[in-house]
Formats: C-alpha cells, sequence, structure tokens
C-alpha cells in the first residue's frame, strides 16, 4: 500500500487482507493527520453534497419550514446518538478500512459484519449514483435546455450519457490511484466553503428579482405582487401551486428578499407532486431526501488508523463537522424561507445558483461536492467488497473481488464490478427515487452500529474501555431504535425489505461458519445470560415434571464413535451433552501438550460434525480414575449429567468411521452442494486432527474389572446407565425405515420372583420420590433392592419416546413396546395400552409370546434357577426373532454386581442379551423419570 494514501476508503489493513494480526505501521511510514483535516474536513464533505445544494429548496417548499426544521432536528438526532456509539467503539482500538463493515466485523463478529458489509457497500453504490445524477442535474441546469449557457441537449438519454462520463472518469481515476483524490481533498474543501459563503453573501446583499428561465419542461406560474405581501395578502397561487407544463414558454419565478410575507407564506406544509418524477410528496419522502444531507457521519471513524490522536479527533472533530453543518442546514433553511417564494422553491432546485451574486461559485461548489461525494463512495465501496472479499465471509462468490493489480494495490476487480452497478442503478435517472433507498441502507448500517455499542456496554466485557466516555447503553438503544423506527416510517415496504434482506444474509454467513478470529460480542453476552442464569438454576428445586436426559457419553476416540454420537445427540432431547475423554498418563509436562493439543481437535470435530455438545478431556493415571472426575465434575450449576452412556466393552480393534461420517454429513447437510461440500470437507479435516485408534501394536488401556467399575461408579452417585453395543449399526438407519423397539420386560432374573406388570403400574402411582423430597435427600438415598426395575422399565418407555420424539426418528420409525405374555388373553396388551395413555406416549403395543421350548417364559410364578445365562440366552432369542429389523433396541441392562461381586458373569450377561441384534441401548434406571401429575 502506498504510503502517501490518507483516506481509509484507499486503504485496507492487513486484518482486512485476511490476516490474524494487525500490524500497526510507525510514524515514518506514513503522515499523521490532524482533528481538522483527519475529520472535519471527510465529514463535512461527506454530508454536504447534493442535498445542500439541489434539494433545500425541495424540502423547504414541500414541508415548510417548521416540518422541515422538525426533519433536521431529528435527523442530526439520529446521527448524534449514533456518533456517540461510533466514537465509542473506534476509541476502543484501531479502525482500519472498511467503515461500518469493519466496526460491525469486528465488534458483533463475522454473522453481522458480513450481512452489514454487503449493505454497505450498496449504500455506496447507490449513493454514488445519487452524487451522480445531481452532478447531471446541476450540469443539464446550467448547459441544458432553459440554463444560462443553453449549448447541450437535456432528455432523458443525454442525461444518462452525461452520468455515463462523468462515471467513466470516477472509474478512471480509481483506476489510477485513490491517493490522487484522496491529495485534492482539502482543495474541493475550500471550493465547497467559498461556495457556502457566497451564497450566504448573496441573500443579505441581492434584492428583489424576477427570474426567466426561457424555454423549459415546467412553468412557475406565480402572481407575486410586492404590495400584497406588504399587507399580509397570499396570492392564490400560493395556496394551491399550479403545475402547469408549457413547452416552449418562458418559466417566471420570483426572489422578494428579506419579506415577512415571504416567511409567512412557507412556514406551514404544502405537498405539491416533485416536477422530477411526478410524484405526491408527503413527510415520509421529503424526509427520506433530508436524511441523505445528514450521513457521512462515518468518514472521519475510518480515518482512525491515520489520526495522530483518533480517541481525541473522532469524537472532537465529527461532532464539530455535525454542528457546522447543521448550523449552515438551519441558516439556509430560514434565509430561503425568508426570501424565495414557495414556487421558486418547489420548481426549480438550482435556485441557490440563480439568486446567487457570482452563480459560477455555486456552480462550482455543486460540481465539487457532487463530484468528490461520488468519488468518495465509489472507491469506499470498492474497498468494502475487497474487505469482504479478502475476510472470505461469502467464499467463492465474493473471491474474484479481493485481487489487487497494481503496486499501488488498488482492488481493480472489485472497483470494475462497482462501477458496473452504478453504471446500471443510473437508469433510473432520479435523484428523489433513489434518496430514499440510500437513506434506508445508511440506516440499517447506523442501527447495528447502535447495536454494537450497546452490546459491548452491557457484556460488561473488561477490555471494552473506550476513551469517549461520553455514552451508555442507553444512547445505544435510542440510536438504535431511532434508526429502525426512521426507516419504517419512511417507508414500510422497504425497510422490510431491508431487514428480510439483512436476516437472510446473517443466516447464509452464519451457515458457512467462516473461520476468523475476530471476537464477536455475541459470545460476551452469552456468557454474561448464561451465568446469571446458571446461578438461578436451582437444583434443589428439580422435579420429575421437568426431566430430561443430561448426557456424560464417555468415549476413546471420535474417531470410531461418529455414529453413537450423533445417536446420542438425538437423544439428548435439549438436554445437555458432554463428551468425556480419559488422557491415561501422570500430569507431567508432556500429557499437558497432549491435552492442549486434543481438545481443540476434540472442538472442531465437534462443531463439524454439528453436535450439540460440551468436550471434558481428563488427564488421570486409570480410565476408572478419569471416569470418577468426569462423573463427579461434568457439568456447571444445575446442568450436571444424569445419565451415563458406555459403549460395549470388547477387545476388537476399533474401525475408524470418520469417512462414512462425512458421507451421512453429505446426505444430511444443506441442499447447496458447495455447501455440503464444503461441510464433508471440513469434518473430514477435523477428524484427521484427532488421535489415531488403537493398533495391534497398543495397548488396551481399560480392563473389564475397571470397565464394570465405572458402571458401579455411575450408579452409586444416582446416576442413569446406558450401555450401547452395535453402535456401529447405526450407520445403516440414515434414510431407511424401520422401528424402534422397547423391550422394558419386567422379569427379574436370578432366584427373585417375576414382578408383573400390573406391580409396576401401580408402584409407578406411588409418590414419587424425586417430587416429595429435596434433592439432597433423593441424591443421598440408595434404591431399593426392586426399585430400580420399576425405574428402569419407565426409562426405557421414556428414552424410546423421546428419540422418537425427534423429526427424522419420527418421520422414518415407528415406536414398538414389546411386551411378554403367556396367554392369548389381551389383559397384558389393555394393561399397557391404558399405561401408555396415561403417560401420553404414542406408541405401538406388540405381544409377544414365548415359543413352547422357552419354559421360563410360560409360568409367571416361575423362580428362575441360580444361573441367569439360560435367561439371557432365551430373551435375547426373544428379541433376535422379532426385532432383527429394528433399526434400534432398547432393552434392560443386566443387574451389575455389587464391589468385589463377579465381574464375568455380568459381561457374560450383557453379550448374551445383546449378541446378534441391531443397534442395542442396555438401560439401568437410577430415579424416576416420568410423572402423570399436572
Amino acid at each position: 500500500m502506498a504510503s502517501n494514501e490518507k483516506t481509509p476508503l484507499v486503504g485496507i489493513s492487513s486484518s482486512l487482507m485476511g490476516s490474524d494480526i494487525v500490524v500497526a505501521e510507525s510514524p515514518s511510514q506514513k503522515q499523521k493527520l490532524s482533528t481538522f483535516f483527519g475529520v472535519v474536513v471527510p465529514c463535512v464533505l461527506s454530508i454536504f453534497s447534493v442535498i445542500l445544494f439541489l434539494r433545500l429548496g425541495y424540502v423547504v417548499g414541500q414541508a415548510g419550514l417548521g416540518v422541515s426544521l422538525a426533519m433536521l432536528v431529528l435527523g442530526y438526532f439520529v446521527v448524534v446518538v449514533t456518533v456517540l456509539s461510533i466514537s465509542a467503539i473506534c476509541t476502543n482500538g484501531e479502525v482500519q478500512g472498511g467503515g461500518a463493515y469493519f466496526l460491525i466485523s469486528r465488534s458483533l463478529g463475522p454473522e453481522f459484519g458480513g450481512s452489514i458489509g454487503i449493505i454497505f457497500y450498496f449504500a455506496n453504490i447507490f449513493a454514488s449514483t445519487l452524487y451522480i445524477i445531481g452532478f447531471v442535474e446541476a450540469f443539464v441546469g446550467n448547459f441544458g435546455p432553459g440554463g444560462e449557457h443553453a449549448v447541450l441537449p437535456g432528455g432523458y438519454g443525454f442525461k444518462f450519457l452525461y452520468g455515463s462520463v462523468i462515471l467513466f472518469f470516477c472509474l478512471i481515476v480509481c483506476l489510477l490511484g485513490a491517493d490522487l483524490f484522496a491529495k485534492t481533498s482539502f482543495v474541493i474543501f475550500l471550493v465547497v466553503i467559498t461556495s457556502i459563503i457566497s451564497i450566504f453573501v448573496s441573500f443579505g446583499i441581492k434584492g428583489y428579482q424576477q427570474y426567466n428561465f426561457g424555454k423549459s419542461d415546467y412553468a412557475c406560474s406565480c402572481c407575486y405582487d410586492p404590495d400584497a405581501y406588504k399587507y399580509n395578502y397570499t396570492p392564490p397561487c400560493l395556496v394551491s401551486p399550479p403545475v402547469v407544463p408549457v413547452n416552449g414558454c418562458n418559466s417566471t419565478c420570483f426572489y422578494t428578499g428579506w419579506e415577512n410575507g415571504t416567511i409567512e407564506s412557507n412556514l406551514a406544509s404544502e405537498y405539491a407532486d416533485d416536477y422530477t418524477t411526478g410524484i405526491h410528496q408527503n413527510f415520509q419522502l421529503v424526509f427520506a431526501v433530508l436524511f441523505n444531507g445528514c450521513t457521512g457521519i462515518m468518514a472521519g471513524a475510518n480515518m482512525s488508523g491515520d489520526l495522530k490522536n483518533p480517541s481525541f479527533a473522532i469524537p472532537v472533530g465529527t461532532f464539530a463537522a455535525l454542528g457546522l453543518t447543521f448550523v449552515v442546514y438551519v441558516l439556509l433553511m430560514l434565509f430561503s424561507a425568508y426570501t424565495v417564494t414557495r414556487d421558486m422553491l418547489l420548481f426549480d432546485y438550482s435556485y441557490l445558483e440563480h439568486i446567487n451574486v457570482v452563480p459560477p461559485l455555486v456552480t462550482m461548489g455543486i460540481f465539487a461536492a457532487t463530484l468528490s461525494a461520488a468519488l468518495s463512495t465509489l472507491i469506499g465501496s470498492s474497498r468494502v467488497l475487497q474487505a469482504l472479499a479478502k475476510d472470505n465471509l461469502f467464499g467463492p462468490i465474493l473471491a474474484p473481488f479481493a485481487k489487487v493489480m497494481t503496486k499501488k494495490e488498488e482492488p481493480i476487480p472489485a472497483v470494475l464490478i462497482s462501477w458496473a452497478l452504478v453504471q446500471v442503478i443510473l437508469l433510473v435517472g432520479k435523484l428523489n427515487t433513489i434518496a430514499p433507498i440510500v437513506t434506508m441502507f445508511f440506516l440499517v448500517s447506523y442501527g447495528v452500529v447502535n447495536f454494537a455499542c450497546f452490546a459491548l456496554t452491557v457484556a460488561s466485557a473488561p477490555n471494552f474501555r473506550p476513551s469517549f466516555r461520553f455514552f451508555s447503553w442507553h444512547t445505544a438503544v435510542v440510536g438504535f431504535l431511532g434508526c429502525f423506527a426512521v426507516m419504517f416510517f419512511i417507508d414500510p415496504l422497504y425497510a422490510s425489505i431491508s431487514v428480510v434482506f439483512l436476516i437472510l444474509l446473517f443466516l447464509f454467513v452464519s451457515y458457512r461458519s467462516p473461520g476468523v478470529h475476530w471476537g464477536a460480542v455475541s459470545q460476551a453476552l452469552i456468557y454474561h445470560q448464561v451465568r446469571k442464569y446458571l446461578l438461578r438454576l436451582d437444583v434443589r428445586k428439580e422435579h420429575v415434571k421437568f426431566w430430561r436426559p443430561q448426557m456424560l457419553l464417555l468415549v476413546a476416540n471420535p474417531r470410531s464413535s461418529y455414529h453413537l454420537m450423533g445417536f446420542i445427540n438425538d437423544l439428548k432431547k435439549g438436554g445437555l451433552f458432554v463428551l468425556g475423554n480419559v488422557i491415561v498418563s501422570d500430569y507431567d509436562e508432556q500429557s499437558v501438550q497432549r491435552y492442549r493439543h486434543e481438545l481443540p481437535a476434540w472442538i472442531d470435530f465437534v462443531d463439524a460434525s454439528k453436535l450439540k455438545a460440551f468436550v471434558e478431556l481428563t488427564i488421570a493415571p486409570s480410565v476408572r480414575q478419569g471416569a470418577r472426575g468426569l462423573l463427579t465434575t461434568s457439568g456447571l450449576g444445575g446442568m450436571k449429567p444424569n445419565t451415563v452412556v458406555l459403549g460395549f466393552f470388547d477387545s476388537s480393534l476399533p474401525v475408524d468411521a470418520g469417512l462414512e461420517g462425512c458421507r451421512q454429513a453429505l446426505t444430511k447437510s444443506a441442499i447447496i452442494p458447495t455447501l455440503r461440500k464444503e461441510t464433508a470437507e471440513k469434518l473430514a479435516t477435523s477428524a484427521n486432527r484427532l488421535p489415531h485408534l488403537r493398533s495391534e501394536d497398543s495397548p488396551q488401556l481399560l480392563a473389564a474389572a475397571d470397565y464394570v467399575g465405572i458402571i458401579q461408579d455411575s450408579i452409586q452417585l444416582h446416576k442413569n446407565v446406558l450401555v450401547v453395543r452395535n453402535g456401529c449399526n447405526l450407520q445403516n438407519v440414515l434414510g431407511g425405515h424401520g422401528t424402534i423397539d422397547l423391550w422394558p420386560a419386567a422379569l427379574l432374573p436370578g432366584n427373585r420372583p417375576r414382578r408383573s406388570l400390573s406391580d409396576v403400574i401401580s408402584k409407578s402411582s406411588s409418590p414419587s420420590p424425586t417430587a416429595s423430597v429435596s434433592a439432597e435427600e433423593n441424591a443421598q438415598s440408595v434404591p431399593l433392592e426392586n426399585d430400580h426395575y420399576d425405574s428402569t422399565y419407565f426409562m426405557v418407555l421414556q428414552l424410546g419416546c423421546v428419540l422418537h420424539m425427534v423429526p427424522y426418528w419420527k418421520s422414518h420409525h415407528r415406536l414398538r413396546i414389546m411386551t411378554v405374555v403367556h396367554d392369548t388373553s389381551d389383559k397384558e396388551r389393555t394393561t399397557l395400552e391404558n399405561l401408555l395413555k396415561k403417560l401420553r406416549i404414542d406408541a405401538e403395543v406388540q405381544p409377544v409370546t414365548p415359543s413352547g421350548n422357552q419354559q421360563l417364559f410360560l409360568d409367571p410364578e416361575h423362580t428362575h434357577p441360580a444361573n441367569d445365562a439360560v435367561w439371557y440366552s432365551e430373551m435375547n432369542e426373544l428379541m433376535c426373532r422379532h426385532s432383527s429389523g429394528a433399526a434400534v433396541v432398547f432393552t434392560v441392562l443386566p443387574p451389575p454386581p455389587p464391589p468385589g461381586g463377579d465381574v464375568g458373569q455380568f459381561m457374560h450377561n450383557m453379550e448374551t442379551l445383546s449378541t446378534n441384534l441391531p443397534a442395542t441401548v442396555m438401560v439401568y434406571g437410577s430415579h424416576t423419570v416420568i410423572s402423570t401429575d399436572l
């Protein structure tokens, strides 16, 4: 970048060029600007443009002096509170090129930044068109038909041609180097100020005069009588100003000088047709045009990196520019209303030139102001587009516009596309038609800047401490609401379209999730609110009516557990989901480095997989000790896991499911092929950063005794336990149709009498311990010998119901409850259907009758032998016969052994029960999870 570029519209920082580090240039690299040259001059030039010279009379003539002043105060009130927010944000760090885009993207994050960047880009495109049309209007007014020097034609086609020539000149300047324009800004400022001074002088020394404009497309048929004004007589033409198209006749209007009658006739509103568009005007349309004369406040904030003292210069310089421009606007409104007839205000937008003692001075001022503004916005729009492309917020859509093709790093592609868009919009040809659109875009930008300041303030982040202190969240809210209120007041349709456009852009950038690290205020706000509400989430007020599964899934490596992780993500039903992993090692420097390396990889994989889960890694000498730590410390406050999920223990080598996961992501992702590809690639990249799976040469870190010990520890901590076997079969579920089969068997193996379904139901109708005792007492209580069978029975029903609530599972799979019956009567089925109705569970009841050789199921009073393996084998045979085609099977976990018990028998029972089945979830319930109370 050339070192002599003085404007933010011609400079892109390293942060906007895609770098994560902002490199500050030393004073020797570029000369710093003072408050006057760096802030006042660019702001005044941005505010004083087409509205001051070509539409001020239109505003006073249509709305009257009183309403015009009220409009001006309203417009300046909105921009003043916005300047408070801008000053606060700008003085909290160094601002680079990009204007509102940079402020918002680096404050609110890429989603808001990208969407506002596009809107700010189009605001500059339309504004550039507006200023070029203003230039052409003044040009034709002087050199076209009816002008002082009528040497050129002035039809629509010729006006478009003149605008195209001026735009081409702007393009050449942009291609040669924007610093060429930046060096002339002060000269342009002097020309504009000289022109304004000449206007005030002319008001003071000029007397009554009649103006004849020769041949014109309109006529000012004014019956002015100086004596009538002296006696407060209002001529009929001023009561209802006629608009009489007269082709080829003279058009006459009057400058009365300082007459009380003139200002009295100009006080009230008298809305008429706009002679350039033929549209009848009203308050909203006039205000939309006037507000364009209040914009331009971002020019000084954009210069932050080039200022000697930004924290002083930005607020002081911007407010000085606002004060100067406000005084000039008010005085010109007063002087015009006091000296110019309403007809002249309404039907001669170049009246300031015609009443001037040196008309060429005003002409020069108009040309300088409009050409300067057109160049500034064209250059600015190309820089914003380049910044968006460099930040890669919209992917390949904007990628071509990030390139620079000259030694001065001019963004040639961005300049060319901006020039082409302005060329197309020039076809509109009407300044008053484009002005409301520009107003909408700038109001959206200003509104979101105010929102950014509000968010930064209420987030209470310690690092938000701007040097500018004269603001609060109250002023930011007023500015935010004021901007959007004005938008909808001016034009509800345009405002709605702008807001919808903003939302669509926000959703698009959010979906792409660009990998930028600017820091988003949303994270600070979320932290602030989460902390507040976590403190209010009282564990002592837990009630079974609001129970939901809060999962802690213990996994060795996401590579082999992708399908299980996705399944638990569906099963959590809006509850907490924590992925836990143990790094088996002594706590030393090497293990800490491994922890710091693996944790981001896990988080990236979870993010790419679209899982709504937290990641908890711990370092421990053994898996069981680490699992104990996760069981006791995972979660925060009232959000703690109540259900522990483990995969099935075996000695086989794990299988990498990452590539298959990518294929599933392609199927489940967006409709747009490009985004599907990006999702799969992101998932594959993040999976490759995870630790490698255990190989034949690697020892198995978890023994069977420790595995069972984790289950025992979980039960002692009063947590539900789920053991999932055949989780790899879950990959076959996607896209197919089937059933979710529940086997909540009420049979108790092992020298214990069978509990009938009626017993279980009657037990469930008794008062719930969770509902009747405190959480502390409930946590300390140990279930009675048979209580966990009742809890497990209803836990199976609840989990099946929760899974079936997920839209995908509900649309593709039926929920079936398999109940074992011993005769052909419907008593058992009727009892279960009544229970399901009472529990509001929509499921099919499927009675299952054991075959003749399964004697254990035939006698309800049978007492099982000591060897439970036969019972589990027969149960597995029954499930294989009726649920082999199910998507997933829920059943009861065999009773875990007490500490020091027979681990081998328990493992054998689990294996026997779940062999040759689809994905199987074996459930152990530790507490009540269903309530029928209101």
